[in-house]
């Protein structure tokens, strides 16, 4: 059992480090913010992901996964309100977390106890890319990263209405570079 979580571990921290390239522009306004997570269970994980735009509206997708493929994923889309907003701006425009630099991740062909999180925001002409593929490598910069990750969590939590629109490419995860044993 803990060799087919190592290997799901493995998968999923693989497709999220690979899908962590540069962030297509978005369709209308720009993208403000992208935030990705993979909860893993024993047998199966869950994908949680998040693309704000500069026009407050969000697009959010919630995956169910087995063996590195969707079993099922809901797509929810909508507009954040004026406090939901401020507060997410507030956050992100600390000087603490502007000034956060995460060095990137290796690529790791084994990762143990994975619980990886993506978060992508624009800033001026760029992107502020911090990724962390375990809750033990996000710990250094908790003080800084844990009030989005809080905000992202009861954002979620929140009554959000299902959608019928596709699902966005960049909350996809890619796992074409997967190594089986």
């Amino acid at each position: 059992m803990t060799r087919s979580m190592t290997i799901l571990s493995v998968v999923l921290a693989i497709g999220v480090v690979a899908n962590a390239g540069p962030v297509e522009p978005a369709k209308g306004a720009a993208l403000r913010l992208l935030l990705s997570e993979v909860q893993p269970g024993p047998m199966a994980s869950v994908q949680y992901c998040m693309l704000v735009f500069d026009d407050r509206h969000f697009h959010a997708e919630k995956a169910d996964r087995k063996v590195g493929k969707d079993q099922a994923r809901k797509v929810y889309e909508g507009q954040l309100s004026d406090t939901e907003w401020n507060a997410l701006d507030a956050i992100l425009e600390t000087k603490e977390f502007r000034e956060l630099k995460v060095p990137p991740n290796g690529s790791t062909l084994v990762t143990q106890n994975a619980h990886p999180y993506t978060i992508s925001v624009a800033r001026e002409n760029q992107f502020q890319n911090m990724e962390f593929l375990t809750k033990e490598s996000l710990k250094p910069y908790e003080p800084q990263v844990k009030p989005l990750l809080r905000w992202w969590k009861e954002s979620r939590s929140a009554h959000m209405v299902e959608s019928t629109a596709p699902a966005d490419g960049r909350c996809s995860l890619n796992n074409a570079n997967a190594v089986f044993n």
